[in-house]
């Protein structure tokens, strides 16, 4: 027998040592590791389980019995006296038809039964063998899950989430199962027959039937009921239309299915069979004539429906054709926030041809509002309203803000910070690389640069330059950031935010709406408080319950009051003596700020009114120059008289911790008395009074602001009436400008 020397593989106690002490490294190294895994699985279980407690109760707002009794909305609205009245209805122009369950061939609902969840009437809302499986299949990465039931399915067309994820896949079935305490499997296949895709813009059985055979679904064959029932898994490939190829080899599928479940005899199938190499399919017009009963709304009621159909989507977490269906088919009752006499003003201002311009390809959006969001008017085109659903100018047409900009991206933000103030002076000169690769700019409209200019005088005429130079002062992104976060600009392109273009002379890449800048300049009016604009006041379901509100809606504010209170009076300015002459109405103070684009492209007028602001954008669709631009500002004008007619005039409230005082205009400090050069007075925060102004003389300066003066009776907080004097339509002093 071999001895095999093992001396070798002895260890000294060093060795022996080092070994065990690596050993030991190891264990600890993995019992660490065993630790940490097994913390992030408890962890990851409890919020796996924290999320399932979270969505257990989740469900789906949407009353199938409603939606059944095919329940005319009403829209009602305050009148003079402040009592609610009826106003208008909502009708669907939708091309969806619903069809009771006992008028549906029997065929059909066996059909889709057979093909898409044959033990639906076995379980209760989740099938979980084949749930499992597409669990499996999502953990995998396999792309394809499946595992939907009929219960699931139309859950899942009434919200419209689509994610393929397990989260989704979780809340998805406690939704099911909670569906199927609340409705029958009647009601539910009832509701899926009738909701779900058949291809062509077809939502339902009825409308599929309408329009692929030109026959109601009650009169349908087997053979027919099969080929709609097919198109479901996939309606753009198994659309009979475009791939009559697909749907035969699919609904001989469902007929064959049908046949294995027991659901119909062998001679049922051969004869379907049969049909089926014959059918014939038809394009129909018949549910056309659904739309074609609907009356023409109006420009506001179309915002309404809109504005309603997305916040359900948005606080109920459901589809559009959801929402949709709920508007149009639940019985509401809608309490609209619109003022007749504004609307009725503006209607019909815009349908007076002797006011409006010649050229009846100029288009225009326009929207009034007070200073709580509420929208009081809304014009979509001066064209008169034909149809339903029509391209809306005043809520969805982006397009180039242009001047009407400046006061709420540069001058707004700029002054709210105390980079400026009233009497401030600032450049009228070009930035070496505004526009990029070294060019400079931006021009001025009147081709000049005057050096430095009054802050009051660049604001009047709407100076490009200088905005551009506060614009740099106040920063790129500070300026989107007052946009987006505290004005609710939401079409703002990312290349906007680093474009002065955009930010200070309004040529956006994203563009903004009408609604958007009327509600932006409501800040100016109210003491500096964004209000999102809304259209209505509530909205209760049939049963009484309230589904929407705004009537308690609280703004954000946007810039302190005392900023507020000093826009208001700059942009009085522009009335006064600067590009918005003419805007002015008899016994109301209009403040305000025209806007145009390069080439004259657009043109907009954005006005306050202690009662209202207003804004309205001209324009061509495709855009091109515009001859007269000064039609905004005459339409804003004309509309507004007519509302205001009859109205006790009012006066703007303002902070009564701005005060007014005399500056010099070429350098913005303080002047004790109007001692011969060019002064003017102005309105200054106390904590932003002109430099050299001392307490003491407030009240030989131009008058006080506040506690030490009342101003003769005049409202508390309200500033003097008293008009700048700043060159603008006269000739320009020469101790001025540098």
């Amino acid at each position: 027998m071999r001895k095999t020397d093992i001396s070798r593989y002895n260890l000294n106690s060093k060795d022996r040592r080092k070994l065990c002490g690596e050993r030991s490294l190891l264990a600890k190294g993995l019992i660490t590791a065993g630790i940490i895994l097994l913390i992030n699985v408890a962890i990851f279980m409890l919020i796996f389980v924290g999320y399932v407690i979270s969505v257990v109760n989740d469900r789906v707002e949407y009353d199938v019995r409603a939606n059944k009794l095919q329940l005319t909305s009403i829209i009602y609205v305050m009148d003079e006296n402040g009592k609610m009245k009826e106003y208008n209805k909502a009708y669907s122009a939708e091309n969806r038809i619903w069809v009771d369950f006992n008028e549906m061939p029997q065929h059909m609902k066996d059909a889709i039964i057979a093909i898409e969840d044959k033990r639906f009437y076995a379980h209760h809302g989740v099938d979980w063998i084949r749930t499992m499986g597409a669990v499996c299949n999502l953990a995998l990465g396999t792309g394809s899950y499946g595992g939907s039931t009929l219960t699931q399915q139309a859950i899942k067309n009434l919200t419209g989430d689509n994610d393929v994820s397990i989260t989704r896949k979780i809340k998805e079935i406690f939704r099911a199962i909670n569906f199927e305490k609340e409705y029958s499997k009647d009601e539910i296949l009832e509701l899926y027959l009738n909701i779900v895709n058949f291809g062509n813009g077809c939502r339902g059985v009825q409308v599929a039937a309408n329009t692929y055979f030109d026959k109601d679904i009650k009169n349908c064959s087997l053979a027919e009921c099969a080929a709609i029932a097919g198109i479901t898994q996939n309606p753009t490939k198994y659309n009979p239309l475009i791939y009559p190829e697909n749907n035969q080899e699919r609904r001989e599928t469902v007929l064959s299915e049908m046949l294995d479940q027991g659901r119909i005899s062998q001679d049922e199938f051969d004869h379907a069979m049969e049909e089926s190499r014959n059918l014939v399919f038809s394009q129909s017009h018949k549910a056309e004539s659904v739309a074609a009963n609907v009356p023409i709304r109006n420009w506001y009621v179309e915002a309404l429906f809109k504005d309603i159909v997305e916040d359900l989507m948005a606080k109920y977490k459901i589809s559009r054709a959801s929402a949709q269906d709920i508007l149009f088919k639940q019985g509401l009752k809608i309490y609209c926030a619109v003022d007749e006499k504004a609307q009725s003003a503006a209607e019909s201002v815009i349908s007076t041809e002797s006011l409006m311009p010649k050229d009846k390809n100029l288009e225009l959006g326009y929207m009034m509002m007070d200073y709580d969001g509420r929208v009081m008017a809304s014009v979509g085109s001066r064209s008169k309203k034909t149809g339903n659903m029509l391209f809306d100018r005043a809520n969805s047409a982006k397009r180039q803000a242009g001047s009407c900009i400046k006061p709420i991206s540069v001058y707004a933000p700029a002054i709210d910070i105390g980079l400026y103030n009233y009497g401030s002076v600032v450049k009228d000169e070009p930035l070496p690389n505004f526009y990029g690769r070294g060019k400079p700019g931006p021009n001025n409209w009147y081709k000049s640069y005057k050096g430095r200019v009054p802050l009051v005088w660049a604001i009047q005429q709407s100076a490009n330059a200088p905005a551009a130079q506060v614009l740099q002062e106040l920063t790129y992104q500070k300026s989107f950031d007052f946009l987006t976060q505290k004005l609710g600009f939401a079409h703002l392109d990312p290349e906007d935010r680093t474009s002065g273009g955009a930010l200070a002379l309004g040529g956006f890449h994203g563009g903004v709406t009408v609604r958007e800048m009327t509600a932006a300049f409501q800040i100016f009016g109210n003491g500096g408080m964004y209000n999102r604009p809304y259209t209505y006041f509530y909205v209760l379901d049939r049963n009484g319950k309230v589904l929407l509100d705004n009537r308690d809606n609280i703004g954000r504010r946007a810039i302190s009051s005392q900023t507020a209170t000093i826009m208001n009076r700059l942009l009085r300015q522009v009335i006064v003596a600067g590009t918005g002459r003419g805007a002015d109405i008899e016994n109301w103070e209009v403040v305000g700020k025209t806007g145009t684009t390069n080439d004259d492209k657009d043109s907009w007028f954005v006005g306050l009114t202690p009662e209202a602001v207003a804004g309205i954008w001209t324009g061509y669709d495709s855009p091109k120059r515009i001859r007269e631009t000064a039609y905004a500002k005459r339409i804003w004008r004309e509309i507004m008289v007519r509302f205001l007619a009859g109205k006790a005039a009012k006066t703007y409230i303002f902070d009564p911790n701005v005060r007014t005082c005399r500056y010099r205009l070429n350098s913005g400090e303080f002047a004790a008395t109007d001692d011969g050069t060019s002064t003017a007075i102005g309105y200054f925060a106390t904590n932003s009074m002109p430099k050299g102004y001392v307490e003491s003389s407030n009240l030989t300066s131009g008058g006080g602001f506040g506690a030490e003066n009342s101003y003769n009776g005049a409202e508390p907080g309200a500033v003097p009436n008293a008009e700048v004097i700043i060159p603008g339509h006269e000739p320009i002093p020469d101790d001025v400008f540098e």
